[in-house]
């Protein structure tokens, strides 16, 4: 094989890495990764923001490997470490689908055959409504331009070519597992708190007046009260949510 085949090959080796990486992170990152996004269209963004990283992509191979396996190992690695940051940043739109569900169990708008939205089933009308405020505030913030910024960033620690640490890879990820579990609930603390006040309100009236149907007359109020608290601070929550997406993004 002469130089400029060796060159080509060469080039084409470290491509294939970094579209490896970059197409997994693609097909899961949200707003990128929805169901909704057809396939080509996602095959198209990944190859783009390929050719955009390759340039300025530090630590690939200089030189193809000796035997298929180690290449077959090196795009698996590669393709383990976009699944991560893709997984990693779907794990926020999963703590705002959380918030949602914790919000409509409280209101009294809890049904298992609502819509799905943003590949998040069995959810509630107020989690298919964050989820799509949550994307659509993602990109107006310019969160889009950190998921690609992160996917840049992540070659200073996980070096192209080399299959990472599982334990590792683990340990991050059930780390940011608690991380967001902790976000969804804190966002929906406000009516956490207004159910227990509620419930501990309507039994002590039916304490009172035990003929009376507290559940049916209270039902109403307690609806109204609730969507009334959650247009309050429903820009609230999808700020904190984009900020700590932002903010992981940011330091992965």
């Amino acid at each position: 094989m002469d130089a400029l085949s060796q060159f080509l090959t060469l080039e084409i080796y470290r491509g294939l890495l970094v579209l490896a990486r970059v197409a997994a992170a693609i097909g899961l990152l949200p707003g990128f990764g929805e169901a909704a996004v057809p396939m080509r269209i996602r095959a198209v963004l990944a190859i783009i923001v390929t050719l955009v990283l390759l340039p300025g992509v530090e630590g690939l191979p200089e030189r193809m490997p000796d035997q298929p396996v180690e290449m077959l190992r090196a795009l698996a690695g590669e393709s383990l470490v976009g699944a991560y940051l893709g997984l990693g940043a779907r794990l926020f739109m999963a703590a705002l689908q959380t918030t949602g569900a914790l919000v409509a169990q409280v209101v009294g708008l809890s049904n298992p055959f609502s819509m799905e939205a943003a590949g998040f089933e069995g959810g509630s009308v107020l989690s298919g409504v964050l989820l799509i405020g949550g994307l659509a505030l993602l990109f107006a913030a310019d969160v889009h331009y950190l998921m690609i910024g992160a996917l840049a960033r992540s070659y200073g620690s996980w070096p192209a070519g080399v299959f990472p640490d599982l334990g590792m890879v683990a340990q991050r990820f059930a780390e940011l597992l608690a991380t967001t579990f902790r976000l969804g609930v804190g966002l929906a603390a406000p009516f956490i708190l207004y159910g227990l006040v509620m419930n501990v309100a309507l039994g002590l009236v039916n304490r009172v007046m035990p003929a009376m149907p507290v559940y049916f007359v209270a039902t109403p109020g307690v609806l109204m009260v609730g969507m009334g608290l959650f247009m309050a601070t429903a820009g609230a929550m999808l700020t904190a949510f984009v900020a700590a997406l932002g903010g992981w993004l940011s330091g992965s």
